[in-house]
């Protein structure tokens, strides 16, 4: 972390390190975590068996 140039506004307090770990944690789990549940929320119904086909309203005509 200490590879990027930043600095603090004047006034403003220094900012604490932060670790590796948690560095890691909000740029590469929170966000795999974060789709995980949406997949979840978007598959539920196909998962549980519960997923309900509306009759079709195609009209079949002859040739």
């Amino acid at each position: 972390m200490s590879m990027l140039p930043l600095e603090v506004l004047p006034g403003w307090p220094a900012a604490e390190p932060v670790s590796t770990m948690h560095l890691l944690l909000l740029t590469v789990v929170g966000p795999l975590a974060f789709g995980g549940v949406v997949a979840l929320l978007f598959f539920m119904r196909k998962l549980t068996g519960k997923e309900t086909d509306a009759p079709s309203t195609e009209v079949a005509t002859r040739d």
